[in-house]
């Protein structure tokens, strides 16, 4: 069986979950936050991030390369549209929400304000997180509500772009932000629209319960909710920094 190793509350993990509950692929996960992660989850994530997927023999790094190999092996149904300009638009939202949303959503806001205070006991800046909702964030949001359709997801039917994208706006509700219905009335619709879709709403439902609770109590309540945990874990007492981390 699959293994994901990696914390429900990730919103690079929670793609992987969406995709492999949607493609009906049977998973266990240890879901361990990556600060806490054991010498161990340095050998199979050198740069010490989430998601890792273990298929045997196979142990793959980055939620993009996790997501493609899923699409490979298990290619109905797809996660991306018939046309390959629509592939393509889709692949790029993909990146846009990996590498521009991740970091403005998750490194500057998500984790300057929930994973640096509560895990490393950094202080909250109030005054540098409003200038960034006030400009960053309204740079993002207002890219996305130009690329938003007026109807339905994305690129056509519900798939990797939706997920994508959709992922990170969770985080930034656990920062305490939410966007704008009124400013950005095409993202408020398509968020709505992905979040009531089974399988992204199966895959909050989870982060929801794991946001809640302490890492050293998270594989209990991860096999108290429904899922599977894996037999051994990667997990450690004591949080520590990546090479990558960028927090704090």
């Amino acid at each position: 069986m699959i293994a994901i190793i990696g914390n429900t509350v990730s919103p690079y993990v929670r793609k992987i979950l969406v995709i492999l509950t949607l493609k009906k692929i049977p998973f266990e996960i240890d879901p361990i936050v990556p600060f806490f992660g054991n010498d161990d989850f340095a050998k199979i994530s050198p740069v010490r991030r989430i998601p890792v997927l273990i298929d045997g023999d196979i142990v793959l790094n980055d939620s993009s390369v996790i997501a493609q190999y899923l699409e490979e092996t298990c290619p109905f149904p797809s996660i991306l549209p018939a046309t390959a300009a629509a592939r393509g638009r889709a692949r790029w939202l993909e990146e846009y929400a990996d590498a521009r949303m991740g970091d403005v959503f998750i490194w500057k806001a998500f984790g300057r304000m929930v994973i640096g205070p509560v895990f490393f006991g950094t202080t909250r800046d109030l005054e540098a997180h409003q200038k960034l909702l006030d400009t960053e964030v309204v740079d993002v949001m207002e890219y996305l509500e130009g690329v938003t359709p007026a109807e339905g997801f994305l690129c056509g039917s519900f798939g990797l772009a939706d997920i994508s994208v959709a992922v990170m706006f969770r985080n930034m509700m656990y920062a305490r932000w939410t966007p704008d219905a009124a400013r950005w009335p095409k993202v408020a619709r398509w968020l709505a629209l992905v979040d009531a879709h089974p399988a992204m709403a199966k895959a909050n439902f989870w982060s929801d319960a794991l946001a809640r609770t302490p890492p050293a109590e998270q594989r209990a309540k991860a096999s108290e909710i429904g899922l599977r945990v894996t037999d051994q874990t990667y997990f450690a007492d004591k949080p520590r920094r990546g090479p990558m981390t960028q927090i704090g």
